[in-house]
Protein backbone atom coordinates (compact mmCIF):
# COMPACT_ATOMS: atom_id res chain seq x y z
CA UNK A 1 0.00 0.00 0.00
CA UNK A 2 1.10 3.57 -0.56
CA UNK A 3 1.97 6.24 1.96
CA UNK A 4 4.81 6.83 4.39
CA UNK A 5 5.66 3.87 6.65
CA UNK A 6 4.48 3.94 10.27
CA UNK A 7 6.45 2.49 13.17
CA UNK A 8 4.91 1.13 16.37
CA UNK A 9 6.31 2.73 19.56
CA UNK A 10 7.89 -0.65 20.34
CA UNK A 11 10.27 0.06 17.39
CA UNK A 12 9.63 -3.35 15.78
CA UNK A 13 6.24 -3.14 14.05
CA UNK A 14 6.38 -1.36 10.66
CA UNK A 15 3.24 -0.45 8.70
CA UNK A 16 2.51 1.16 5.36
CA UNK A 17 -0.51 3.09 6.73
CA UNK A 18 -3.05 3.22 9.58
CA UNK A 19 -5.31 0.59 7.97
CA UNK A 20 -2.38 -1.82 7.71
CA UNK A 21 -1.52 -1.16 11.36
CA UNK A 22 -5.07 -1.93 12.50
CA UNK A 23 -5.16 -5.15 10.48
CA UNK A 24 -1.88 -6.34 12.03
CA UNK A 25 -2.59 -5.33 15.63
CA UNK A 26 -4.23 -8.60 16.69
CA UNK A 27 -1.03 -10.49 15.83
CA UNK A 28 1.49 -7.82 16.78
CA UNK A 29 0.11 -7.01 20.24
CA UNK A 30 1.36 -10.36 21.61
CA UNK A 31 4.96 -9.23 20.97
CA UNK A 32 4.60 -5.46 21.34
CA UNK A 33 6.95 -4.48 24.16
CA UNK A 34 5.42 -0.99 24.35
CA UNK A 35 1.93 -2.36 24.99
CA UNK A 36 3.18 -5.13 27.30
CA UNK A 37 5.15 -2.63 29.41
CA UNK A 38 2.07 -0.44 29.79
CA UNK A 39 0.00 -3.48 30.79
CA UNK A 40 2.62 -4.62 33.32
CA UNK A 41 2.79 -1.20 34.99
CA UNK A 42 -1.02 -1.10 35.22
CA UNK A 43 -1.17 -4.64 36.64
CA UNK A 44 1.58 -3.83 39.14
CA UNK A 45 -0.64 -1.19 40.72
CA UNK A 46 -3.52 -3.67 40.91
CA UNK A 47 -1.65 -6.85 41.95
CA UNK A 48 1.30 -5.44 43.90
CA UNK A 49 4.98 -5.16 43.01
CA UNK A 50 5.88 -8.63 44.35
CA UNK A 51 3.13 -10.56 42.59
CA UNK A 52 4.32 -13.69 40.78
CA UNK A 53 2.15 -12.65 37.82
CA UNK A 54 4.20 -9.44 37.58
CA UNK A 55 7.38 -11.53 37.79
CA UNK A 56 6.20 -13.68 34.87
CA UNK A 57 5.31 -10.61 32.79
CA UNK A 58 8.70 -9.06 33.55
CA UNK A 59 10.44 -12.32 32.55
CA UNK A 60 8.55 -12.51 29.24
CA UNK A 61 9.33 -8.85 28.52
CA UNK A 62 13.00 -9.49 29.19
CA UNK A 63 13.02 -12.34 26.67
CA UNK A 64 11.29 -10.20 24.05
CA UNK A 65 13.83 -7.43 24.50
CA UNK A 66 16.64 -10.02 24.22
CA UNK A 67 15.22 -11.21 20.89
CA UNK A 68 15.26 -7.60 19.69
CA UNK A 69 18.88 -7.03 20.86
CA UNK A 70 17.68 -4.34 23.30
CA UNK A 71 19.92 -5.71 26.01
CA UNK A 72 19.78 -2.91 28.59
CA UNK A 73 15.99 -3.13 28.70
CA UNK A 74 16.15 -6.94 28.78
CA UNK A 75 18.58 -6.75 31.70
CA UNK A 76 16.31 -4.44 33.70
CA UNK A 77 13.20 -6.58 33.29
CA UNK A 78 14.95 -9.89 33.95
CA UNK A 79 16.53 -8.47 37.10
CA UNK A 80 13.06 -7.43 38.22
CA UNK A 81 11.74 -10.93 37.47
CA UNK A 82 14.63 -12.47 39.42
CA UNK A 83 13.95 -10.19 42.40
CA UNK A 84 10.26 -11.16 42.48
CA UNK A 85 10.95 -14.88 42.06
CA UNK A 86 13.37 -14.79 45.00
CA UNK A 87 10.79 -13.00 47.16
CA UNK A 88 8.00 -15.41 46.22
CA UNK A 89 9.81 -18.74 45.91
CA UNK A 90 13.17 -18.33 47.60
CA UNK A 91 16.50 -19.12 45.94
CA UNK A 92 15.94 -22.77 45.04
CA UNK A 93 13.38 -22.43 42.28
CA UNK A 94 13.27 -23.21 38.55
CA UNK A 95 12.17 -19.67 37.67
CA UNK A 96 15.21 -18.29 39.50
CA UNK A 97 17.46 -20.60 37.44
CA UNK A 98 15.85 -19.46 34.18
CA UNK A 99 16.21 -15.76 35.03
CA UNK A 100 19.87 -16.23 36.03
CA UNK A 101 20.64 -18.10 32.80
CA UNK A 102 19.18 -15.38 30.60
CA UNK A 103 20.86 -12.60 32.56
CA UNK A 104 24.20 -14.37 32.14
CA UNK A 105 23.63 -14.54 28.39
CA UNK A 106 22.90 -10.81 28.27
CA UNK A 107 26.13 -10.00 30.09
CA UNK A 108 28.10 -12.23 27.71
CA UNK A 109 26.61 -10.43 24.70
CA UNK A 110 27.53 -7.10 26.29
CA UNK A 111 31.11 -8.28 26.85
CA UNK A 112 30.71 -8.28 30.65
CA UNK A 113 32.31 -11.66 31.07
CA UNK A 114 33.06 -11.48 34.80
CA UNK A 115 29.44 -10.60 35.53
CA UNK A 116 28.27 -13.33 33.15
CA UNK A 117 30.48 -15.94 34.81
CA UNK A 118 29.27 -14.96 38.28
CA UNK A 119 25.63 -15.24 37.18
CA UNK A 120 26.10 -18.60 35.44
CA UNK A 121 27.93 -20.05 38.46
CA UNK A 122 24.97 -19.05 40.63
CA UNK A 123 22.68 -20.66 38.05
CA UNK A 124 24.74 -23.87 38.20
CA UNK A 125 24.68 -24.05 42.01
CA UNK A 126 20.91 -23.56 42.19
CA UNK A 127 20.25 -26.02 39.34
CA UNK A 128 22.28 -28.69 41.15
CA UNK A 129 20.37 -28.12 44.39
CA UNK A 130 17.04 -28.47 42.57
CA UNK A 131 17.79 -31.24 40.05
CA UNK A 132 20.79 -33.13 41.41
CA UNK A 133 24.11 -33.66 39.68
CA UNK A 134 22.74 -34.61 36.22
CA UNK A 135 19.93 -32.81 34.39
CA UNK A 136 19.34 -30.69 31.31
CA UNK A 137 19.36 -27.56 33.48
CA UNK A 138 22.73 -28.47 35.04
CA UNK A 139 24.22 -29.30 31.62
CA UNK A 140 23.00 -25.95 30.24
CA UNK A 141 24.59 -24.05 33.12
CA UNK A 142 27.88 -25.96 32.63
CA UNK A 143 27.81 -25.03 28.95
CA UNK A 144 27.35 -21.35 29.84
CA UNK A 145 30.18 -21.44 32.38
CA UNK A 146 32.45 -23.04 29.79
CA UNK A 147 31.52 -20.38 27.24
CA UNK A 148 32.44 -17.64 29.73
CA UNK A 149 35.84 -19.25 30.34
CA UNK A 150 36.34 -19.35 26.57
CA UNK A 151 35.64 -15.62 26.26
CA UNK A 152 38.15 -14.99 29.04
CA UNK A 153 40.84 -16.95 27.18
CA UNK A 154 40.82 -19.81 29.74
CA UNK A 155 40.65 -22.56 27.16
CA UNK A 156 41.51 -25.60 29.29
CA UNK A 157 38.90 -24.63 31.87
CA UNK A 158 36.40 -23.99 29.09
CA UNK A 159 36.96 -27.40 27.52
CA UNK A 160 36.60 -29.15 30.89
CA UNK A 161 33.14 -27.64 31.48
CA UNK A 162 32.02 -28.12 27.88
CA UNK A 163 33.03 -31.79 27.84
CA UNK A 164 31.13 -32.35 31.10
CA UNK A 165 28.05 -30.66 29.63
CA UNK A 166 28.32 -32.65 26.39
CA UNK A 167 28.51 -36.02 28.13
CA UNK A 168 25.55 -35.08 30.32
CA UNK A 169 23.44 -34.08 27.31
CA UNK A 170 24.37 -37.28 25.48
CA UNK A 171 23.34 -39.40 28.45
CA UNK A 172 20.04 -37.57 28.78
CA UNK A 173 18.99 -37.05 25.14
CA UNK A 174 21.21 -39.02 22.75
CA UNK A 175 23.91 -38.17 20.22
CA UNK A 176 21.77 -36.22 17.72
CA UNK A 177 20.22 -33.87 20.27
CA UNK A 178 20.27 -30.13 19.51
CA UNK A 179 21.95 -29.35 22.84
CA UNK A 180 24.73 -31.84 22.06
CA UNK A 181 25.33 -30.12 18.72
CA UNK A 182 25.44 -26.71 20.41
CA UNK A 183 28.08 -27.79 22.92
CA UNK A 184 30.12 -29.51 20.20
CA UNK A 185 30.06 -26.20 18.32
CA UNK A 186 31.42 -24.42 21.40
CA UNK A 187 34.12 -27.08 21.74
CA UNK A 188 35.04 -26.46 18.10
CA UNK A 189 35.76 -22.82 18.95
CA UNK A 190 38.01 -23.86 21.84
CA UNK A 191 39.96 -26.32 19.68
CA UNK A 192 40.52 -23.63 17.09
CA UNK A 193 41.87 -21.20 19.70
CA UNK A 194 44.17 -23.96 20.97
CA UNK A 195 45.62 -24.32 17.47
CA UNK A 196 44.03 -27.76 16.89
CA UNK A 197 42.68 -26.77 13.49
CA UNK A 198 42.18 -30.22 11.95
CA UNK A 199 40.24 -31.43 14.99
CA UNK A 200 38.18 -28.23 14.98
CA UNK A 201 37.25 -28.62 11.30
CA UNK A 202 36.28 -32.29 11.71
CA UNK A 203 34.11 -31.56 14.73
CA UNK A 204 32.59 -28.46 13.10
CA UNK A 205 31.46 -30.41 10.02
CA UNK A 206 29.93 -33.05 12.32
CA UNK A 207 27.94 -30.31 14.06
CA UNK A 208 26.80 -28.89 10.70
CA UNK A 209 25.52 -32.30 9.60
CA UNK A 210 23.49 -32.64 12.83
CA UNK A 211 22.03 -29.15 12.46
CA UNK A 212 21.05 -29.71 8.81
CA UNK A 213 19.23 -32.94 9.73
CA UNK A 214 17.39 -31.15 12.51
CA UNK A 215 16.38 -28.13 10.43
CA UNK A 216 15.10 -30.31 7.55
CA UNK A 217 15.59 -27.52 5.02
CA UNK A 218 13.96 -24.78 7.11
CA UNK A 219 15.57 -21.55 8.28
CA UNK A 220 17.00 -22.13 11.73
CA UNK A 221 19.04 -19.75 13.86
CA UNK A 222 21.21 -22.45 15.40
CA UNK A 223 22.07 -23.70 11.89
CA UNK A 224 23.02 -20.14 10.88
CA UNK A 225 25.30 -19.86 13.92
CA UNK A 226 26.90 -23.21 13.08
CA UNK A 227 27.65 -21.94 9.54
CA UNK A 228 29.22 -18.85 11.12
CA UNK A 229 31.38 -20.82 13.52
CA UNK A 230 32.59 -23.22 10.83
CA UNK A 231 33.98 -20.33 8.81
CA UNK A 232 37.11 -19.96 10.96
CA UNK A 233 38.05 -23.60 10.45
CA UNK A 234 37.71 -23.23 6.68
CA UNK A 235 39.92 -20.13 6.85
CA UNK A 236 42.61 -22.01 8.74
CA UNK A 237 42.47 -24.75 6.08
CA UNK A 238 42.84 -22.06 3.33
CA UNK A 239 39.40 -22.98 1.97
CA UNK A 240 38.28 -19.37 1.63
CA UNK A 241 35.72 -19.87 -1.15
CA UNK A 242 33.92 -22.48 0.97
CA UNK A 243 34.10 -20.13 3.96
CA UNK A 244 32.41 -17.35 1.96
CA UNK A 245 29.76 -19.75 0.68
CA UNK A 246 28.90 -20.86 4.22
CA UNK A 247 28.85 -17.28 5.52
CA UNK A 248 26.60 -16.02 2.73
CA UNK A 249 24.20 -18.93 3.33
CA UNK A 250 24.10 -18.20 7.06
CA UNK A 251 23.73 -14.43 6.60
CA UNK A 252 20.80 -14.83 4.21
CA UNK A 253 19.14 -17.19 6.68
CA UNK A 254 19.70 -14.80 9.59
CA UNK A 255 18.25 -11.85 7.67
CA UNK A 256 15.11 -13.86 6.88
CA UNK A 257 14.78 -14.78 10.55
CA UNK A 258 15.54 -11.23 11.76
CA UNK A 259 14.44 -8.61 9.20
CA UNK A 260 15.38 -5.93 11.77
CA UNK A 261 19.03 -5.26 12.63
CA UNK A 262 20.55 -8.00 14.81
CA UNK A 263 24.00 -8.28 16.39
CA UNK A 264 24.57 -11.65 14.69
CA UNK A 265 24.46 -9.86 11.35
CA UNK A 266 27.52 -7.94 12.55
CA UNK A 267 29.26 -11.26 13.30
CA UNK A 268 28.60 -12.49 9.77
CA UNK A 269 29.75 -9.26 8.12
CA UNK A 270 32.89 -9.18 10.26
CA UNK A 271 33.76 -12.76 9.30
CA UNK A 272 33.10 -12.09 5.61
CA UNK A 273 35.56 -9.23 6.02
CA UNK A 274 38.07 -11.64 7.56
CA UNK A 275 37.82 -13.99 4.57
CA UNK A 276 38.16 -11.09 2.11
CA UNK A 277 41.28 -10.04 4.03
CA UNK A 278 42.69 -13.55 3.50
CA UNK A 279 42.04 -13.01 -0.21
CA UNK A 280 43.91 -9.66 -0.06
CA UNK A 281 40.80 -7.65 -1.00
CA UNK A 282 41.51 -4.87 1.49
CA UNK A 283 38.95 -2.28 0.38
CA UNK A 284 36.19 -4.90 0.40
CA UNK A 285 37.43 -5.99 3.82
CA UNK A 286 37.14 -2.45 5.20
CA UNK A 287 33.65 -2.06 3.76
CA UNK A 288 32.48 -5.19 5.62
CA UNK A 289 34.18 -4.16 8.87
CA UNK A 290 32.53 -0.72 8.74
CA UNK A 291 29.11 -2.30 8.29
CA UNK A 292 29.81 -4.60 11.25
CA UNK A 293 30.89 -1.61 13.39
CA UNK A 294 27.62 0.20 12.68
CA UNK A 295 25.56 -2.85 13.63
CA UNK A 296 27.55 -3.54 16.83
CA UNK A 297 27.21 0.08 17.96
CA UNK A 298 23.47 0.02 17.35
CA UNK A 299 22.69 -3.39 18.85
CA UNK A 300 25.34 -4.03 21.52
CA UNK A 301 26.31 -0.48 22.45
CA UNK A 302 29.64 1.36 22.42
CA UNK A 303 31.56 -0.80 24.90
CA UNK A 304 31.10 -4.38 23.65
CA UNK A 305 33.95 -6.83 23.09
CA UNK A 306 32.75 -7.54 19.53
CA UNK A 307 33.11 -3.86 18.66
CA UNK A 308 36.60 -3.74 20.16
CA UNK A 309 37.66 -6.77 18.10
CA UNK A 310 36.48 -5.49 14.73
CA UNK A 311 37.98 -2.04 15.37
CA UNK A 312 41.36 -3.69 15.96
CA UNK A 313 41.03 -5.68 12.74
CA UNK A 314 40.02 -2.55 10.84
CA UNK A 315 43.04 -0.70 12.20
CA UNK A 316 45.35 -3.47 11.01
CA UNK A 317 43.98 -3.19 7.46
CA UNK A 318 44.45 0.60 7.54
CA UNK A 319 48.02 0.13 8.77
CA UNK A 320 48.76 -2.23 5.89
CA UNK A 321 47.47 0.49 3.55
CA UNK A 322 49.95 2.94 5.15
CA UNK A 323 47.08 4.97 6.67
CA UNK A 324 48.83 5.13 10.02
CA UNK A 325 46.97 8.03 11.64
CA UNK A 326 43.58 6.49 10.87
CA UNK A 327 44.85 3.15 12.11
CA UNK A 328 46.08 4.60 15.42
CA UNK A 329 42.69 6.18 16.12
CA UNK A 330 41.00 2.79 15.66
CA UNK A 331 43.62 0.97 17.74
CA UNK A 332 43.20 3.42 20.62
CA UNK A 333 39.43 3.02 20.69
CA UNK A 334 39.78 -0.76 20.42
CA UNK A 335 42.25 -0.86 23.30
CA UNK A 336 40.00 1.19 25.56
CA UNK A 337 36.98 -1.02 24.81
CA UNK A 338 38.88 -4.29 25.14
CA UNK A 339 40.47 -3.34 28.46
CA UNK A 340 37.01 -2.50 29.80
CA UNK A 341 35.32 -5.62 28.43
CA UNK A 342 38.07 -8.24 28.81
CA UNK A 343 40.43 -6.91 31.48
CA UNK A 344 44.00 -5.67 31.07
CA UNK A 345 45.55 -9.16 31.21
CA UNK A 346 43.56 -10.74 28.37
CA UNK A 347 45.55 -12.03 25.38
CA UNK A 348 43.41 -9.98 22.96
CA UNK A 349 44.43 -6.81 24.83
CA UNK A 350 48.07 -7.89 24.40
CA UNK A 351 47.45 -8.44 20.70
CA UNK A 352 46.01 -4.92 20.37
CA UNK A 353 49.07 -3.44 22.09
CA UNK A 354 51.37 -5.39 19.78
CA UNK A 355 49.54 -4.13 16.70
CA UNK A 356 49.70 -0.56 18.07
CA UNK A 357 53.45 -0.93 18.56
CA UNK A 358 53.89 -1.88 14.89
CA UNK A 359 51.85 1.15 13.86
CA UNK A 360 53.83 3.51 16.10
CA UNK A 361 57.10 2.15 14.71
CA UNK A 362 55.86 2.86 11.18
CA UNK A 363 55.11 6.40 12.30
CA UNK A 364 58.70 6.74 13.57
CA UNK A 365 57.63 6.68 17.24
CA UNK A 366 60.02 4.00 18.53
CA UNK A 367 59.65 5.07 22.14
CA UNK A 368 55.85 4.80 21.90
CA UNK A 369 56.24 1.34 20.32
CA UNK A 370 58.42 0.20 23.23
CA UNK A 371 55.86 1.47 25.76
CA UNK A 372 53.13 -0.58 24.01
CA UNK A 373 55.29 -3.69 24.05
Amino acid sequence: KGGAPLKCPCKVGLYCDVECQKESWHTHRKNCTYDLERKLKKDRGRLGKDSVAIGDQAFDLGLLFMEQDRLDEADAWLLEALRIYRVVYGENNENVVAAMGNLGQIYRLQGKFEEALKMHKQELRVARRIHGSESTQVATALNFVGSCHFEQGLYDQAMEKLEEACEMYRGLSGEDDDDVATVLGDMTNVLRRQGKDAEALELGEKVLAIKRRQSDGSDDESLAITLLNLCSSYRQAKRTDEALERLEEGLSMLRRLHPERHSREGNFLENIGNVLYDQNKLEDTLAMYRKAVRIYRKTLGPEGADLGRVLCNMATVLREQDKYDEAMAQYEESLRIRRGALGSEHDEVARTLHEMALCKESLGDRQGAVVCL
